[in-house]
């Protein structure tokens, strides 16, 4: 009886060997996920300064990677404000892209800035945006609409507040003429 005992104590053991050893085989032979490691809806961050609000980032949906890498495939809006929280400028585009390595975000598609104290707006198809240094840029082309002036470049570099800018590369520059009696 003994012996009996002894027989399928190790057939129960080698069975369970046997079987930990088959999941060893299936857990290699599965693909590592390399997919998003989460995603949210409807997206609002706001970022403050000594209690004051910065700037408030939208997004309909974002995507964060495995490698930290985030993800706007519908689109954001960062909102600016000044220190007494008014706003004053506004960034769209239809896609945007943080790298984690970088602290810098990509606006792609449709990109518009917004300069809501001066009434001047920028067109474009990407540009950067760099919160450490608090500036945006672009090496592509550009149009700069005042309420006097129509301005292509290709190329631009601002503060964050888009209240001045440089243009690498002008193209073209237009003033614009307002309805004058003078001129009817």
């Amino acid at each position: 009886m003994k012996q009996f005992f002894q027989l399928v104590l190790s057939l129960a053991f080698l069975a369970t060997l046997s079987a930990c050893v088959g999941e060893q085989q299936k857990l290699a032979d599965m693909e590592e996920y390399t997919g998003p490691i989460f995603e949210s809806t409807d997206v609002e961050v706001y970022m403050s300064d000594s209690t004051v609000l910065k700037l408030i980032l939208r997004g309909k949906k974002q995507i964060q990677q495995q490698n930290g890498d985030i993800e706007f495939p519908e689109g954001f809006r960062i909102t600016f404000f000044d220190k007494n929280e008014n706003t004053t400028t506004e960034i769209t585009a239809l896609q945007g892209y943080k790298k984690a390595d970088q602290n810098v975000y990509q606006a792609i598609g449709d990109v518009l800035v917004r300069d809501l104290i001066e009434n001047k707006t920028l067109s474009s198809e990407e540009m950067y945006w760099d919160p450490t240094k608090e500036i945006i840029y672009t090496d592509k082309f550009v149009t700069i609409e005042t309420e006097e002036q129509l301005v292509l470049a290709e190329g631009m570099k601002a503060p964050q507040d888009f209240s001045t800018y440089e243009l690498i590369n002008v193209r073209d520059s237009e003033i614009i003429l307002k309805d004058n009696e003078e001129f009817r």
